[in-house]
């Protein structure tokens, strides 16, 4: 039998069909999202790793109306809400499936705190462990907003569902940053992975990775995802975490995966790398920029809101 079964598209192997334009400005295109119990201005997440969000970006993201996650390691949580709460934003952390997780959730059950949302983090969340997470998290801070990742296929999006997810985080494998694929062989072509899963999801969907362009985003929502996480689209900024440093007269940011070895701290099961980006400035730039290309591509797309790229057609060019 051929273990091949089907071809793979990424993004750089499709493109959106223009429709009909109805808006006579694409200004008067809405990018906004409601997300679990909050609407959000943009449907485009920074990934929550260390080398793109810390506390002030988390800050800077929230009081602009964008939904933030931020990253699950060494990260003192009690510090965090305070911080947060202490300046009326919402809270949005990252959780793993190991016993420091336990401990710290039992610390903020005792302080009578429950996060807005929660990401539970981990390479592959079809798995025994998550199950287990997810129902704790469940039992213990019933008014959580759960999104559970990663996966890739179908089956683990109907199954993780069922063990209490309220939004699924895929896929394994893509990011700039990630060797997953190179390390193990495994990954799904982004575009094949969200056609396959989204119609078996019941609950809101992340596309996460894989982001090169602009115009990725309106591709992973027009093939039915709800949000978009992306990493070294928002590593290199004035308000990233990233570390910057300066090579023959250039600022460069330090950008690395969250199971590389600078990570980590140690080489053992390695499956990320670090590279260097170029210094990009203020990230206030690059958010209007990408609500002003959202908004022309719900132009393009035929309608008014971000419902009009879930009509739109796909042409694939390889």
């Amino acid at each position: 039998m051929d273990p091949v079964i089907k071809r793979g598209y990424n993004y750089s192997d499709v493109y959106l069909v223009p429709n009909k334009t109805i808006v006579n400005s694409r200004s008067e295109c809405d990018t906004s999202l409601k997300f679990g119990p909050r609407t959000f201005v943009m449907p485009v997440v920074a990934s929550n790793m260390k080398s793109v969000v810390n506390i002030d970006t988390c800050k800077f993201l929230a009081t602009r109306g964008w939904f933030y996650v931020m990253h699950r390691f060494k990260i003192d949580l009690t510090e965090f809400f305070y911080q947060m709460e202490k300046e009326n934003l919402f809270t949005s952390i990252s959780i793993g499936v190991n016993q420091d997780t336990y401990t710290d959730l039992k610390v903020l059950k005792m302080q009578n705190k429950c996060p807005d949302y929660m990401t539970l983090d981990v390479a592959n969340a079809w798995c025994p462990k998550a199950e287990a997470m997810i129902k704790f998290v469940k039992d213990n801070f019933p008014g959580t907003f759960l999104i559970v990742g990663n996966m890739a296929t179908p089956e683990a999006v109907v199954e993780v569902e069922s063990w209490g997810a309220d939004a699924i985080k895929l896929n394994i494998g893509p990011g700039k940053v990630c060797i997953t694929k190179l390390k193990t062989g495994f990954t799904y072509p982004t575009i094949s992975c969200l056609l396959e899963c989204v119609p078996v999801a019941t609950k809101p969907v992340i596309a996460d990775g894989g982001i090169a362009e602009h115009g990725d985003i309106a591709k992973a929502l027009a093939c039915g995802a709800t949000m978009v996480m992306a990493g070294s689209l928002f590593c290199g900024y004035k308000e990233s975490a990233s570390e910057l440093i300066e090579i023959d007269g250039h600022m460069k940011a330090v950008y690395y995966g969250s199971a590389s070895e600078h990570n980590k701290g140690k080489y053992v099961h390695v499956e990320g790398k670090k590279i260097l980006l170029d210094f990009k400035g203020d990230m206030e730039d690059l958010l209007i920029e990408l609500q002003e290309d959202l908004r022309s591509s719900i132009s393009y797309a035929g309608g008014k809101d971000l419902s009009a790229l879930l009509r739109c057609k796909l042409i694939a060019i390889n």
